[in-house]
């Protein structure tokens, strides 16, 4: 079984060795037999169930401190799906959370990263979105920590903030390990997808791979060529 002093002390310590039956309070019951069941070994696939019950069940595994649970729980967020028709539901659900900072910090990455692709980095796209919702003053605060996840966050390819998505590449703004693709229309080279290695010995071209068949070549380094594909 998964070790929790805390639950232990609670349900077979001595102050409940005369109890028959212990009233749970602050949990429904299906919440609670799951936390039971990861206890004793039974593993279910967290990406099944619903964010707001792994809220709940994030709730009781840090009262219990049962480190193992909150580590599959916050695993499991990223494997969720996000969609246009859900995302402020989960930022609102991270708001609700916000005394559980990990598991809020991982939500509230989740809809920014969503909105993020989906917009291209445009905020003012996504603010529109918003805008058009069900959103109310009452979620002001929700959708400014959203917005501001969205023009703060690190992009994965380009590693700036903000995102350098369809921004073309210099010397100024190059990135090791990015990926770009092609765009000059008659170069023959537009769509495809370069990794760039390093800047070529002059001013005026790189070293990329072709992810197509991975060879390293030199390309030209100007903005009109290629741009960051991020998104």
């Amino acid at each position: 079984a998964i070790p929790s002093d805390v639950f232990y002390r609670e349900f077979y310590g001595p102050m409940n060795e005369n109890k028959d039956t212990i009233d749970i309070v602050d949990a429904t019951q299906e919440v609670f037999q799951a936390m039971i069941e990861f206890i004793y070994n039974k593993k279910p696939n967290w990406k099944d169930f619903a964010l707001s019950f792994l809220a709940s069940l994030y709730y009781l595994a840090e009262k219990y401190n049962i480190k193992e649970l909150r580590d599959e729980i916050m695993v499991s967020i990223p494997e969720h799906e996000v969609s246009m028709e859900n995302v402020l539901d989960i930022a609102i659900l991270a708001e609700d959370s916000i005394l559980h900072e990990p598991f809020s910090d991982a939500l509230y990455d989740a809809a920014a990263t969503f909105l993020r692709i989906e917009f291209k980095n445009k905020l003012d796209q996504a603010l529109q979105f918003f805008t058009e919702t069900e959103a109310n003053e009452v979620h002001a605060v929700v959708i400014f920590k959203v917005m501001s996840r969205m023009k703060n966050a690190i992009c994965k390819n380009c590693q700036q903030s903000p995102c350098l998505n369809d921004i073309g590449i210099t010397k100024d703004n190059f990135v090791a390990g990015a990926e770009v693709i092609g765009i000059k229309q008659g170069s023959g080279t537009v769509g495809w997808i370069v990794e760039l290695v390093t800047l070529g010995t002059q001013s005026a071209e790189f070293k990329g791979r072709r992810l197509e068949d991975g060879k390293i070549n030199k390309f030209t380094l100007n903005p009109e060529y290629y741009v960051y594909k991020c998104v």
